[in-house]
């Protein structure tokens, strides 16, 4: 899958996709592509064919520009030595006295190299020749030196190694405190060791994962383990030694090689066989899967399995006789292996990240290299139980050493013949030291990763191993090689573990310190990216190499970077790089798989290498970070509070965001030559041949892409800006605290990705920036700067609403400071800042409006703050959907029910602000009463007289009044009513309160009564009888009496002046009401009766019955007569409904 195929799969998906969510996909898709960079078990299928790539001989320095000539062999050397420190002279002095016994090795841990002469051990910084410390406090040679990790919780927390020093007759464990704010490493004593009498240690290694030590016997094949601990008892010290590999006795029994010494070689051979006694020549530990490995003098190797804290069990011995029967069954018997010439010279375990199969790489004297895989047998199968002990070893594949000529096999080749040691780094590394006569030479190879990573892309079948290779520029005789940097990893699993080409533009280039006799020579990666500045005009190689989307990657990362890995980049190397992209990217063109289709569009295109070059390039750069989340919770030692950091430092922010500036700097300034950052984005007019149209649909695609990957660019860079403006840790958790809680915990959660690419994403860096500013205000500095700066760096980020938000905010807290000195200035810092709420009103968030409207109530500025609230209330429900759902009477599971809730809220802050108004002139009010003197009559003068607030509350509902909101004015309204004010509503003279009432009255009897005063009031009359004449006929729990009144005004307001159109209508009105009222004056002369007739006396529940009949609507003349007025045989009644009647 290319990095194209991402849009061709999101457009089939049916899915509308925005520029950022395409780019998205060409990100993540190119992320997929590295991620699946092979692993170790899939290259070395084919390992036997040994291709290695050795840098054209002496050309180099003249035709690739190499600037030290002679210095290396050519821009694809693994390989270079970048810096070379001599051993000080005050320590060869000291070598010379030597009487007895030296030896040599480094520390990287500590970025030192140390001697030992005779009892005396001293160190130096190999990088800068200084920093001397001697150790001379033992009385005896010193055989070993090592550098371990100590056991957790058994020094204090500055204690980060231990050295250990073996003398002839004891072993010494002393603590090391690295160096630290300029201060030189620290040795301290601990009391520590141990008597090792009948034991010369020779190798000494430690469990990094468990703090162990374990020591080999020289001479022998035993392994001992060294003990330690704080503390002591009366059975044992702090220190004691225990042998893992035979009787505890034995340890106190002299070795055949001690014994040689006093007794005469005739005799030893009588007493022992002829073959030479077994020793351990190797140790190493792998804590990832808690095993020992031992190499013996006999090519064995052993695997021990550290099942306990304390336990060590041999689980695997494999000899050489066994392995090389392997080999035979693989094909891979060779010249090179046979046991009668060769030994294993060296091993190195190899990390379950790194291969799941592969436990160990075992080295020959010859220079091949051994693959060999551990595992549980069952039966004849291997087990796939990774956390049981192997019981198993086998080689499984062979690399051999690079061939001597082109016509000869690399299963016969010698040009690693007597390879003394090697080491192998991850993610494959090598290093072999060949012994010579003057000195030593060493075999440097490191897999070509972009090679590989292309057969993997293109081939269906396993990609071979290809290595570049070249021998060191060294002198002298080897003595140890060492890692300086951090080990190897891209990915947390085999697959992509090894993929350098995606690493080097995050990843420091691994460095390799090899000490010689002379000096320490310091070795640097070179990554792809520097092969390619190095090539100059012979750049068409590399694209020949490598491909068209690699090559296109990497000119593009040369071309518009200033600095390397290893300095800065040349002008005619960025020149050439630019041209290069721009040249080598091709065109976009028709996928082959479309040829002959009729219907084409966008997605039928496959784009140029310039894209996918870009596209890999970004991902390249953000790949350790894209997946991360942001911000991390820290939670106190207490656990009672919480502070907050960052997972990725400030530095590697700044870093970042420098390479991604630059790209879009270089972009911007060459987009006139690039296709598709200039081109349309759709097809303008008719288009003549098929041949034109498919020309211009592949230039619309490769803008379409192009300019989906800048938007992106432009996101990614503005986004880390952001980030590192907020990631100082002080600030960071001052910044969290004025968050919600909800709102921490998806920030807590959001990634990079989603911070760049989501619009959930974008909210939440708002809500960090508005809650940056808050604590810039509420701390009392100017926020101007800080506004500044985010819309500069962060304009995505930081909307202009936002930025106007927090000025008026700023404005606030000015007019807070000036209010008892300068009210001038109070009153305009208030004015300006309505202002700008105003303006922000569309995003401003409730709580931030609360925090507003509450600063305006500290300042008595109720007005202002009504006028916020209702243009909040309006900006959140721009397309008024809030009204509409009001009335279609609010139905369930509604969308607009979002709105209408929020719209609410902001009318609750209104009726707020006028509560706060109405208590502040009843509260003044009150006190002036109490302050009033009584008069002299003894009467209490009551009065309202106007207080200082009583403008104020004039003005604030002014505002109300004014609005033309009309959802507000219907919450307006109703707040009145609940407050038992519904006679005001009578004052309100809004074009909205009429329709209020007519509204609510058929609801509300109280409202129905204020409907008909209102028309009154008004003095339209005809509109008030049409209000009472209904009421008097409605459906409300009304007694008799009170519809006979609203039949007694409904006609009495028919008989008042109306207008000349309305007079016709009033007579009818008028008429209906007077027969109506008739027959209302009959009913109740029928319920008075029912309730003084003594004949009911008995029967008083049937009298009840009638009254609540009667008592209440207006009936029908028939009704009364038959139901009531005859059955009772009240004649006079009855007549006078007859008479009504007629």
């Amino acid at each position: 899958m290319t990095v194209s195929d991402a849009g061709r799969a999101q457009a089939q998906s049916n899915v509308p996709t925005t520029p950022i969510e395409l780019a998205k996909g060409y990100v993540n898709t190119s992320l997929d592509i590295d991620s699946r960079y092979p692993d170790l078990d899939r290259i070395i299928q084919q390992s036997q064919l040994s291709e290695y790539f050795f840098s054209p001989p002496m050309t180099a320095s003249t035709a690739y520009g190499n600037p030290n000539p002679g210095s290396d062999i050519g821009p694809w050397t693994p390989f270079t030595r970048t810096h070379i420190s001599n051993i000080p002279d005050i320590i060869f002095e000291q070598y010379n006295k030597t009487e007895s016994y030296t030896q040599m090795g480094l520390f990287p841990e500590l970025q030192r190299a140390w001697i030992t002469v005779d009892n005396k051990l001293f160190f130096w910084n190999y990088m800068s020749g200084e920093d001397f410390l001697s150790y001379e406090d033992l009385q005896h040679t010193i055989l070993s030196v090592q550098l371990v990790k100590p056991t957790a919780g058994t020094f204090v927390e500055s204690i980060k190694y231990l050295l250990l020093l073996a003398t002839p007759l004891e072993f010494f464990i002393l603590a090391v405190a690295p160096p630290s704010g300029g201060s030189d490493i620290q040795l301290f004593e601990t009391g520590m060791s141990v008597p090792l009498k009948g034991l010369e240690v020779d190798k000494i290694r430690g469990s990094d994962k468990t703090g162990r030590i374990f020591v080999t016997n020289r001479g022998t094949a035993d392994i001992w383990e060294i003990t330690y601990s704080n503390t002591e008892s009366w059975f044992r010290g702090k220190c004691s030694k225990v042998c893992h590999t035979k009787g505890g006795l034995s340890g106190f029994a002299p070795s055949v090689a001690d014994v040689s010494k006093f007794v005469p070689t005739g005799v030893m051979n009588a007493l022992f066989s002829s073959s030479k006694a077994e020793s351990i020549v190797a140790i190493e530990i792998d804590d990832s899967r808690s095993l020992v490995y031992t190499l013996s003098s006999r090519s064995t190797i052993r695997a021990y399995h550290m099942s306990s804290p304390t336990d060590l069990t041999l689980v695997i011995t494999y000899t050489y006789a066994s392995l090389c029967s392997h080999l035979q069954m693989i094909n891979a018997a060779s010249p090179l292996l046979d046991p009668r010439s060769t030994a294993i010279v060296s091993i190195e375990p190899i990390r379950p990240i790194e291969s799941t199969q592969i436990h160990l790489i075992a080295t020959t004297s010859t220079g091949c290299r051994l693959y060999l895989r551990a595992a549980r047998l069952y039966g004849f199968e291997f087990s796939s139980n990774q956390s049981a002990p192997p019981t198993n070893m086998q080689v499984i594949q062979v690399r051999f050493p690079p061939r001597e000529s082109s016509a000869q096999a690399p299963s016969v080749s010698r040009a690693l013949q007597n390879t003394r040691f090697s080491k192998i780094f991850s993610p494959g590394y090598y290093f072999a030291v060949k012994e010579g006569e003057s000195g030593d030479s060493v075999f440097v190879s490191a897999p070509d990763t972009g090679r590989i990573l292309l057969q993997s892309l293109t081939s269906n079948s396993a990609p071979q191993l290809v290595e570049t290779s070249a021998w060191a520029d060294i002198e002298g005789f080897v003595q140890e090689i060492a890692l300086l940097s951090a080990p190897f990893q891209v990915a947390p699993k085999p697959e992509g573990f090894g993929n350098e080409v995606a690493a080097q533009y995050t990843l420091p280039p691994t460095q390799v310190a090899i000490l010689t006799n002379t000096g320490v020579h310091i070795y640097t990666r070179r990554y792809m990216v520097q092969t390619f500045a190095m090539l100059g005009n012979h750049a068409r190689m590399f694209l020949e190499m490598y491909g068209r989307s690699e090559t296109c990657c990497t000119a593009l990362s040369v071309a518009c970077a200033t600095t390397g890995p290893t300095g800065a980049v040349p002008l005619d190397a960025r020149e050439i790089a630019r041209k290069a992209y721009i040249e080598f990217g091709g065109k976009a063109h028709l996928r082959d798989d479309n040829y002959g289709v009729t219907m084409i569009s966008l997605d039928s295109v496959r784009l140029s290498g310039r894209f996918e070059g870009l596209s890999m390039y970004m991902a390249r750069i953000v790949r350790d970070i894209w997946k991360v989340p942001i911000i991390k919770q820290i939670k106190s030692r207490d656990g009672k509070s919480f502070s907050y950091a960052t997972n990725v430092s400030v530095d590697k922010l700044n870093a970042h965001h420098a390479v991604l500036y630059d790209l879009y700097q270089f972009l911007e300034q060459n987009q006139s030559y690039i296709d598709g950052l200039s081109g349309p984005d759709r097809v303008l007019g008719a288009l003549g041949s098929n041949n034109a149209r498919i020309d211009e649909l592949s230039l619309q695609a490769e803008h379409r892409g192009m300019h989906a990957l800048m938007t992106l660019l432009r996101h990614m860079t503005e986004g880390l800006s952001f980030v590192s403006m907020i990631v100082e840790p002080r600030k960071l958790s001052e910044i969290m605290m004025n968050v919600s809680g909800e709102s921490q915990q998806r920030i807590i959660k959001l990634s990079f990705e989603d911070l760049f690419t989501s619009d959930s994403g974008t909210e939440l860096a708002n809500e960090l920036v508005r809650a940056m500013v808050n604590v810039s205000i509420s701390s009392g500095s100017s926020v101007d700067s800080v506004i500044d700066v985010l819309r500069k760096r962060c304009g995505s980020f930081c909307s202009s609403d936002a930025v106007v938000l927090y000025k008026s905010l700023e404005l606030l807290n000015k007019a807070r400071v000036a209010a008892a000195t300068d009210p001038d200035l109070k009153m305009h810092c208030l004015t300006e800042s309505v202002h700008l709420l105003g303006m922000a009103a569309g995003t401003i968030v409730f709580e931030e409006l609360q925090n507003a409207i509450s600063i305006f109530l500290s300042l008595d500025y109720h007005p202002g703050a009504i006028q916020v609230a209702l243009k909040a209330a309006t900006e959140v429900d721009r397309g008024n959907q809030a009204v509409s759902y009001f009335a279609d009477g609010k139905p369930a599971s509604d969308p607009r029910e979002a709105i209408f809730a929020k719209r609410e809220k902001c009318y609750q802050l209104v009726f707020s602000i006028l509560d706060d108004v109405d208590a502040r002139v009843n509260n003044d009010v009150a006190s002036l009463q109490r302050d009033q003197q009584l008069s002299p009559g003894g009467n209490t003068v009551v009065s309202a007289p106007e207080t200082r607030y009583t403008q104020l509350q004039l003005e604030t509902y002014g505002i109300a009044y004014d609005s033309r909101d009309e959802l507000f004015h219907y919450f307006f309204y109703d707040w009145f009513m609940e407050r038992g004010l519904s006679g005001r509503l009578l004052d309100i003279d809004t074009p909205y309160i009429e329709q209020y009432l007519q509204r609510n009255a058929l609801l509300n009897l109280e409202i129905a009564d204020l409907l008909w005063t209102f028309y009154c009031k008004k003095e339209e009359f005809l509109a008030a009888s049409e209000v009472l004449y209904r009421l008097s006929r409605s459906d409300f729990d009304l007694p008799l009496s009170q519809r006979i009144e609203y039949l007694s005004r409904a006609r009495g307001f028919c008989n008042c002046y109306g207008p000349p159109g309305q007079r016709q209508a009033m007579l009818r009105l008028g008429q209906r009401t007077q027969d109506e009222l008739e027959v209302a004056y009959i009913q109740d002369d029928l319920l008075n009766a029912v309730k003084e007739d003594d004949r009911l006396k008995g029967d008083e529940q049937r009298r009840a019955a009638l009254i609540d009949k009667l008592d209440g609507l207006v009936l029908d003349l028939t009704t009364l007569y038959n139901e009531f007025a005859s059955p009772l045989a009240y004649q006079e009644i009855c007549e006078a409904i007859v008479k009504a009647a007629s």
